[in-house]
């Protein structure tokens, strides 16, 4: 390690088109303009941060300034390059818009624009978020941006283009910088480590390499934390540790204990992460990434890419479990911060999975022989509209259901009785909840079902709600199809029922007079979704 060190992310910034990641169509399209001389006066860059904006810009003012002439490929080696390289060029204007929004600020810059450069070709002006610049600075740049001096090239740069006035927009060529991939992030970290001639576990870089999300700057930052913390090397080990992970046996563990349904050890385990001092947000992510790599091993045939541990898992759930469970837990993570603790929004994620879970061998069974209790409900059935007959055989001991014909369903108030009365489980139950009657003709029952519930319309799911129909009512087939609902499901009143409810304790509690009392008092207000009914109490 050197005396004064450098960080990793100017140390190993890119000096050419060549040495940049990613952004192959903006290099290309640039690369070609510029050896072919056909440069524009006004560039936008724009995409998250560090996927190269201003890398980009700061190579494009080399290679129209290069003392070499115009190309795309600058020398690096001429004082020009170099100057430039530094942060030194008296050519080149590096303005941050944050900090400089006033338009007194860009008037005295513009108001220069129009002498000749120093020594270059071409002044070049460098705006980063440009966003940021007040509506007099904007008019002050448009002024200039519509009739330019030919000496003057403007690059913008900015996360977030949708602020720009549509003036500015309409004057500039526009790049749309990606998110660099996981890969292409992982190879330039592998790449920088061996330059480094320091220690490193594939592993680790890759946690490193998810984790700048896109952003070369992140991961090249995380990069440089995670030296110093492994004092030279970069270890799994010590990435955990460093990033407050959890460790990859407690995430399989934990889908395993969901799978099998076992919500008492699934929340001792919960239980015991908290006690070490996990952070159960980034529990919960884990396994939503664990969900999708066992997704992917069901639809993938080549077993080498994957490893044993998933192929396991995917062997011990079915795709419509899940594909349940991943939209739980991603619903789950939108909930965590309203939780009353990280623990409880991770229990009852959990929880609320193992619920939804089919009981497969609830609706495989045919032939019934009804308790008392039994008996009372199915004739409860038969009095909705229901036709079931029982045969009294042998003297009334041995009681069996035989099913006589397919429902006499004819609106939505009946096919939400049965949908009631036959206790659907799981994907099943969510799925016909959100459905709507269309017909019942010559024993085929046709639905329709709530677009956002489509993921849940597989093979399986179907096969389900037919054999738990048949199970009841003999030759009944099954039609689904997707449409609007228009709050009309079984599900969609039952949340309407509860917003209602909601809103009606909402207004009682705010209409209290001591808690007026309270607000003005203290000077605040009360945090609405806070407010519950006794019920809802109860059930948290």
């Amino acid at each position: 390690m050197s005396e004064h060190y450098e960080v990793l992310a100017r140390k190993y910034r890119p000096h050419n088109f060549n040495e940049l990641v990613g952004q192959s169509h903006t290099i290309r399209t640039l690369v070609n303009a510029l050896d072919n001389n056909h440069l524009h006066h006004g560039f936008l860059f724009t995409g998250t941060r560090g996927v190269g904006k201003t890398t980009i810009a700061r190579i494009f003012a080399k290679s129209v300034n290069c003392e070499t002439g115009v190309s795309s490929n600058p020398c690096g080696k001429c004082e020009t390059c170099l100057e430039i390289d530094l942060g030194q060029s008296v050519d080149l204007i590096e303005l941050d818009a944050a900090s400089h929004t006033g338009v007194d600020n860009m008037r005295e810059i513009l108001e220069n624009a129009q002498y000749t450069p120093t020594k270059n070709l071409y002044k070049i002006y460098l705006i980063d978020e440009v966003h940021m610049l007040s509506k007099s600075s904007f008019n002050a740049l448009l002024k200039t941006l519509e009739e330019p001096p030919k000496h003057i090239k403007f690059l913008l740069a900015t996360t977030d283009p949708k602020k720009l006035p549509i003036t500015i927009l309409s004057r500039c060529l526009q790049f749309n910088l990606n998110k660099l991939t996981h890969n292409e992030i992982l190879e330039h970290l592998k790449f920088i480590m061996n330059s480094e001639k320091l220690e490193f576990e594939d592993k680790a870089l890759s946690k490193i390499a998810d984790f700048g999300n896109g952003s070369m700057r992140d991961a090249l930052s995380l990069l440089d934390q995670s030296i110093s913390y492994g004092n030279g090397s970069v270890k799994d080990k010590d990435i955990t540790e460093m990033l407050g992970l959890v460790n990859h046996s407690d995430i399989a563990k934990l889908a395993l204990l969901v799978i099998e349904k076992k919500a008492k050890e699934a929340l001792l385990l919960i239980r015991d992460l908290a006690h070490r001092g996990e952070n159960l947000s980034t529990t919960l992510k884990d396994l939503t990434s664990l969900f999708h790599k066992i997704s992917t091993a069901q639809m993938i045939v080549d077993e080498k890419q994957i490893s044993p541990e998933i192929i396991d898992l995917a062997n011990k759930i079915s795709a419509q479990d899940l594909q349940l469970f991943y939209q739980i837990a991603i619903n789950g993570q939108k909930d965590m911060q309203h939780s009353p603790s990280e623990q409880t929004g991770l229990e009852m994620t959990i929880l609320r999975m193992i619920a939804f879970h089919p009981d497969q061998e609830n609706t495989e069974k045919k032939n019934l022989k009804p308790s008392h209790s039994d008996k009372t409900a199915l004739k409860k059935n038969k009095d909705n509209s229901i036709n079931s007959d029982y045969l009294d055989k042998t003297n009334n001991k041995d009681v069996e259901l035989d099913v006589i014909k397919a429902p006499d369903i004819k609106s939505q108030d009946d096919w939400e009785k049965v949908i009631v009365e036959l206790g659907f489980e799981g994907a099943a139950k969510m799925l016909v909840k959100n459905t709507l009657f269309n017909s019942l003709v010559d024993s085929t029952l046709k639905l329709t079902l709530n677009n956002e519930f489509m993921n849940l319309l597989t093979k399986n799911t179907k096969n389900s709600i037919e054999k738990t129909l048949r199970s009841f009512y003999s030759d009944l087939t099954l039609f689904i199809e997707s449409g609007e609902t228009n709050g009309s499901t079984l599900s969609q009143k039952e949340s309407t029922k509860l917003e209602t409810e909601r809103k009606i304790t909402e207004e009682q509690f705010l209409g209290d007079d001591g808690l007026k009392e309270l607000e003005e008092t203290f000077n605040t207000k009360v945090d609405t979704k806070s407010i519950k009914s006794l019920k809802e109490t109860k059930n948290v």
